[in-house]
């Protein structure tokens, strides 16, 4: 039996096998790919999908058949010399199984490692069995050995090349994971929209080595578009022609990718897909297609990225609704204990007032001129308390609504802080108020507002101290701030208390020496205004006892002209 003969027995079942091996390949690479079908249409009846299909299976063809040549040369080669060297048909029939391995583990897919074990087979019958050069062979048991070849070599080639189409799978695999782990890490680190849009695009341009356009949805529209730079080339500024910009828009109002590969946009350049997280949509990313689609595995890396990209923004929205439902129950609870302060502690002075000016009007003739006296100088003490009140609430409501505007001049802070000292001299009158100021001493500021900082502190001062007490307000230069200070030798501020002394509303436990209760809006109000100088309100202890509030304010230099 000849060689022919082997050979016309074997061709249905190699093509059998051939076919099987062939469908076989084919679904194991498109068996997780077609899960995208409905949304990114590659593999039907569409000519982009048909061209991209047929593109799969040419490319490298040339290169691959090359190889299938080369090695089945090499194994010819170097089995005749195995032949002329007298080593057996058994050691000739492993080289060619062995060049029918290394086919199948460089070339792509199955079909190269069958042909090559169809043609090993062939070389060997025409140029290493006797007769040489003839399909003809005079031994009985060489019909066996092809057949054996023939199976040995194609059973190795199959294996060989779903071992490296497994080991292709699993370093994707692994590429993937890395990818989205890179993305992930660098996404967490990011508190803003447009930085975390950025970061993704960066990396989309490290996988594609292209140009990326970005759109970031802000009140429901798209924003101005957003060229990342990404290869050789720079930016490709023709990602924001209107074309284009109308493919993201058709996205944004479906939620569907479009444009390259899809049955929409077709006339765009790009695939545009959304960054969407249930019926939230983020942004839109273009991606270029200048050269071919994407492939599926590429696309549904694109679209993990997006996700991941998706989820990050998604936590920065809620994360900014829980930031504005805080403010607003912050502003609640402001309200609500500014509005109980007041309703408790404007009664007072408002009913001393009522009932002194009652007794005033019906019962006048019958009060000494000592006693009038005092009346009248207790409606002016309940009066000036209650426009300080008013003043200091005005002035927190101008700055919640940003409204304050700083007046900056020049000032002298002797003069600022003696024009303070008058406001209080009435309320301070039992005790010892001081002043020590360097002269000449200019500092920049709004003096109205730092009169009424002062004002604050010398009053609080007075309430919390005793009959007889010592305050002092100094100033002097410190490098380039002025520095000034009220100081108390009363009993002091807890520490417990300390931490909470510059919040608005706070009042905490001490005794006030008026029996007035203060609304805790005095010192808030003051560090308020004295960081809008540029400065810093502090509290320290005094030695023996008593407490300092110290405040800084930019110096103030005047330049002399002959």
């Amino acid at each position: 039996m000849g060689v022919g003969a082997v050979l016309a027995l074997s061709v249905p079942f190699v093509a059998v096998l051939g076919w099987i091996s062939a469908n076989q390949f084919e679904g194991f690479f498109l068996k997780n790919w077609r899960d995208n079908e409905k949304e990114y249409k590659i593999y039907d009846d569409s000519v982009p999908a048909r061209v991209m299909k047929t593109a799969f299976y040419q490319k490298g063809y040339c290169k691959d058949l090359a190889f299938t040549a080369l090695m089945l040369a090499i194994c010819t080669a170097v089995g005749f010399c195995f032949f002329k060297l007298g080593f057996t048909d058994t050691n000739i029939v492993m080289i060619y199984i062995l060049g029918v391995l290394l086919t199948a583990v460089v070339t792509k897919g199955y079909v190269y490692s069958v042909v090559s074990a169809f043609l090993s087979v062939l070389l060997f019958g025409f140029f290493l069995t006797e007769p040489r050069l003839s399909f003809q062979t005079y031994a009985v048991g060489y019909p066996v050995t092809f057949a054996v070849m023939l199976l040995a070599a194609i059973i190795t080639g199959t294996l060989a090349a779903q071992l490296k189409a497994h080991a292709e799978m699993s370093s994707r695999q692994a590429f993937r994971i890395q990818v989205l782990f890179d993305t992930n890490r660098l996404l967490q680190r990011k508190r803003d929209e447009k930085d975390i849009l950025r970061t993704t695009c960066e990396q989309l341009t490290k996988l594609f080595d292209c140009s990326i356009v970005a759109y970031l949805v802000e009140d429901d529209r798209l924003s101005e578009g957003t060229v990342y730079a990404g290869g050789a080339r720079g930016k490709d500024i023709r990602l924001l022609e209107a074309s284009e910009h109308a493919a993201a828009e058709w996205v944004l109002k479906n939620r569907k990718s479009a444009g390259i590969g899809t049955d929409y946009c077709k006339e765009a350049r790009s695939l545009y897909m959304p960054i969407c997280k249930e019926d939230s949509v983020y942004g839109v990313v273009g991606i270029p297609m200048t050269q071919k689609p994407l492939d599926s595995f590429e696309y549904s890396t694109v679209r993990s990225v997006l996700n991941e990209c998706a989820l990050a923004m998604d936590n920065v929205h809620h994360l900014k609704e829980m930031e504005k439902a805080a403010v607003l129950a912050k502003n609640e609870q402001l309200r609500a204990d500014l509005l109980r302060s007041i309703s408790h502690d404007l009664r007072t002075p408002l009913c001393a007032i009522s009932g002194n000016a009652d007794t005033l009007l019906h019962n006048e003739e019958g009060i000494d001129d000592a006693t009038r006296k005092q009346i009248y100088t207790d409606i002016y003490d309940d009066a000036e308390w209650l426009v300080g009140v008013v003043e200091n609430l005005l002035s927190v409501t101008r700055l919640n609504d940003n409204r304050l505007k700083l007046n900056m001049t020049d000032q002298l802070v002797d003069e600022v802080v003696d024009e303070a000292v008058r406001h209080v001299s009435r309320l301070g009158r039992e005790h010892v108020i001081g002043t020590d100021c360097e002269e000449l001493l200019l500092a920049r500021m709004d003096a109205r507002l730092i009169i009424q900082v002062l004002v604050n502190l010398i009053e609080n001062a007075v309430k919390y101290t005793q009959q007889g007490s010592k305050i002092q307000i100094s100033a002097h230069r410190q490098g380039d701030k002025v520095c000034i200070r009220v100081s108390d030798n009363g009993g002091g501020i807890r520490d417990a208390m300390k931490p909470h002394v510059f919040e608005m509303f706070y009042v905490g436990k001490t005794t006030v020496a008026d029996s007035r209760r203060s609304l805790g809006l005095g010192l808030a109000l003051s560090r308020s205004i004295v960081e809008a100088h540029g400065g810093e309100l502090t509290l320290t202890d005094n030695q023996p006892h008593g407490c300092i509030f110290s405040f800084t304010l930019p110096v103030s230099e005047v330049t002399l002209n002959e």
